[in-house]
């Protein structure tokens, strides 16, 4: 647990960083936040709803970080 956590946070620190940065160059960097697993059906884990969020993500781009379990953006 506490491996996978550093290279979370590294892995964050570092998207973090080029979604600041490309922003201006209008590309697009974001983080989905999935916790446990993904498990069809699940009402903000199944597949169609983890879909829509990054489709929010998308259609939102400066929000960085989303979590699964949030409310839809829009």
């Amino acid at each position: 647990m506490g491996g996978t956590s550093i290279a979370f946070a590294g892995q964050g620190a570092y998207a973090r960083m080029l979604h600041d940065t490309l922003a201006g160059e209008h590309i697009q960097v974001g983080q989905l936040i999935i916790p446990g697993a993904i498990q069809p059906g699940h009402p903000t884990q199944g597949p169609d709803v983890l879909a829509g969020r990054l489709w929010d993500l998308h259609t939102h781009p400066e929000e960085f970080r989303v979590f699964a379990e949030e409310l839809p953006l829009a």
